[in-house]
């Protein structure tokens, strides 16, 4: 039988210069928290080409994954004003995200409670939260406003009758959403990261520019083509292999 020795730092990784040798260069003092470091080697099985291109484990995703965890919906500057609204689809979900107050921010499922139709197909300001399709309408804070034609609906109980919320989360200017009750806090999944951020206030920043495009690929693998942090490393490997 042949033991295989575990992984050691340092062991998977290029012979090029590493980040830290990197920060060594800088004619600079380098924040601290550009010095943290924290190595383990996960694993280096391949990954089953299963998992981007079949039905069952994008379901499996969907309830596993984007059901479960927080995920930004919008920056706190995309709805500055009271009544403004934003939109978040993801797979077959649509949230709306509101400005119902000066300062409260609520979401709410995208629904409307008498047919389910979609409450707002856009991104905009509005005074009323109403149903395109019969009429039916909410307030700002998601408390039922008006129904049409009121006496056909006497099992309408305007307590019960309050949009269903979606949890929010508030960080660095973004605003994040969790469809699962039971999901840990925001401040839990985030970990370290406020930490880490903590020279660099997210929230004094804003969005110059959005650029949005429709690959004809997976989303993980397009994902992976963004990956900077690998890109940078790539390009000072390959310089240094030109400079030899």
């Amino acid at each position: 039988m042949t033991m295989v020795e575990p992984r050691r730092k340092g062991d998977a990784r290029s012979p090029g210069v590493n980040y830290q040798q990197l920060l060594d260069t800088d004619t600079r003092p380098v924040l601290d928290v550009l010095r943290w470091t924290n190595w383990s080697f996960i694993d280096d099985a391949d990954v089953p080409i299963t998992r981007y291109t079949t039905r069952e484990f994008h379901e499996l995703e969907k309830e596993k994954v984007w059901r479960r965890v927080w995920q930004m919906a919008c920056r706190e500057e995309d709805i500055p004003n009271v009544g403004d609204t934003c939109v978040y689809d993801i797979c077959d979900m649509s949230i709306l995200v509101v400005r119902s107050a000066a300062d409260t921010i609520q979401a709410y499922w995208n629904v409307c409670l008498h047919r389910g139709r979609i409450l707002r197909e856009f991104d905009g300001n509005a005074t009323e939260l109403r149903c395109p399709f019969h009429g039916f309408c909410w307030n700002l804070d998601g408390s039922l406003k008006h129904v049409p034609c009121e006496w056909d609906f006497p099992h309408v109980d305007a307590e019960q009758y309050q949009l269903p919320q979606i949890r929010t989360g508030h960080w660095g200017g973004f605003i994040f959403v969790n469809f699962d009750d039971e999901a840990p806090t925001l401040e839990e999944y985030m970990g370290v990261i406020p930490e880490h951020f903590a020279q660099w206030d997210l929230g004094d920043r804003y969005v110059e520019v959005h650029v949005r495009k429709r690959l004809p690929a997976n989303w993980k693998a397009s994902a992976d083509a963004f990956l900077e942090a690998y890109h940078i490393l790539c390009l000072l490997y390959t310089s240094d292999a030109a400079d030899e």
